[in-house]
């Protein structure tokens, strides 16, 4: 082993030691950085994650509308569509407002339509795994699903009754008719684990929809579900229909990232400015050390003058700082990554206990924090911090190697 090298970790770990006090501190302050740094980004990862994937699962991965206005007369363009090799599964959708009232209490969810009767399902969050108490085998136009969060937010239950008035009966209101609700039978609750859709949601029949809107034969949008060889290129396949001719100028065709692109823009830039936060955390942890590197050179002067006397080149010297820089810089990294990787495997009771499970629902939509590891945020991570420290140490490095000899002898 080099000389250098034994001195810098005889500094670092002291004989009868387990580590110094400046060593400790400081490899707890760059494990704390990367702690930050490599959780945020794997929580933001996994938020963003859990959002695309419910978008694209309540939107579906292609998306034709009419510029808000009913569409009709599409069964020739559903049938083309289905015929593309790219397409698993097209849909009829008509949705909007309602005012639902249940035990006297009245709520204002979306109604979303089904297709009881052809069973296409280009929208995942109908499928029978999102169904519980209940199934969506149940749905006719007599019935509905609510989303579960909704369902407990009024007291309502599978065998309940519910009243639906849509805004057309505000005609019947103008022409002094009283509107007569629809009375629907709840046979299922919907359960994604996504707030927004559970306690917002609620499914009826195709018919029973276009009933309520007066769309007769019309939709409010054709939702396109593509297979999975053909899900990372929905933009390619919105552009091909639009392209070729497939859709009809008068409609805009767009992807679930195109709908969503100004709120996902938005958790990317949280991560963004989250990460820079962290990022001078761990910039003020590595001043820490280098001023305590720096203090070290001043108080071991005369030893640094003695090695200098029996041979030691000035580089020799700096490397002892700088390695002990890196040192420190490596395995705070080390040490940081374990303690991300204990921390967010129970992330779910400490989750709880710091906001509680209702305001975790309630502030970030999801039952349980969401993570998602990626290599190239932990390399980031734990570079920065390497680079950093390394740095730290270059300062007192430059002061060590400067000393002369005669001079730092007579140091007292």
């Amino acid at each position: 082993m080099k000389w250098w090298l034994y001195i810098a970790l005889k500094q670092l770990f002291p004989t009868g030691k387990v580590v110094s006090f400046f060593a400790a501190v400081s490899l707890l302050g760059v494990a704390l950085g990367v702690l930050g740094l490599f959780g945020t980004q794997s929580v933001m990862n996994g938020f963003h994650s859990e959002i695309s994937l419910k978008l694209r699962d309540t939107t579906g991965d292609v998306i034709i509308r009419n510029y808000g206005r009913p569409m009709h007369s599409l069964e020739a363009l559903k049938e083309r569509l289905k015929s593309m090799p790219e397409v698993e599964s097209v849909e009829f959708v008509a949705q909007g407002p309602v005012m639902m009232v249940v035990n006297n209490v009245p709520v204002f969810p979306m109604l979303r339509s089904y297709d009881t009767i052809s069973g296409e399902c280009a929208l995942p969050i109908r499928e029978k795994k999102f169904v519980r108490m209940g199934s969506i085998d149940d749905l006719d136009d007599d019935s509905i699903i609510l989303g579960q969060r909704l369902a407990a937010s009024v007291g309502a239950g599978v065998g309940d009754k519910v009243d639906v008035f849509s805004p057309t009966m505000l005609d019947k209101i103008k022409r002094d008719e009283v509107p007569m609700a629809a009375s629907l039978d709840v046979v299922g609750l919907l359960a994604t684990d996504y707030s927004q859709v559970d306690s917002n949601i609620a499914l009826v029949s195709l018919r029973r929809m276009r009933d309520l809107y007066n769309l007769g034969d019309g939709s409010h949008s054709i939702a396109i579900r593509l297979k999975e060889s053909a899900k990372d290129s929905a933009e390619a396949f919105a552009k091909k229909l639009v392209d070729e001719d497939i859709v009809p100028r008068s409609y805009y065709v767009t992807t679930w990232l195109g709908a969503n692109e100004a709120f996902l823009r938005v958790i990317k830039m949280e991560k963004v400015m989250m990460s820079l936060i962290i990022f001078l955390i761990i910039l003020v942890a590595s001043f820490s050390i280098c001023i305590s590197l720096y203090t070290s050179v001043l108080r071991k002067t005369r030893e640094i003058g003695l090695s200098a006397a029996m041979g030691a080149r000035p580089l020799q010297i700096a490397a002892t700082y700088c390695f002990q820089g890196f040192a420190i810089g490596l395995f705070g990294s080390i040490l940081g990554l374990l303690l991300t990787f204990l921390l967010l495997h129970f992330r779910a009771p400490i989750a709880e206990f710091i906001v509680g499970r209702e305001a975790l629902i309630e502030f970030y939509h999801f039952a349980r924090l969401p993570v998602k590891y990626e290599l190239k945020d932990a390399l980031w991570a734990c570079g920065f911090s390497i680079v950093l420290c390394t740095l730290a140490g270059f300062l007192p490095a430059i002061r060590a190697a400067r000393l002369k000899a005669s001079e730092a002898m007579r140091n007292e």
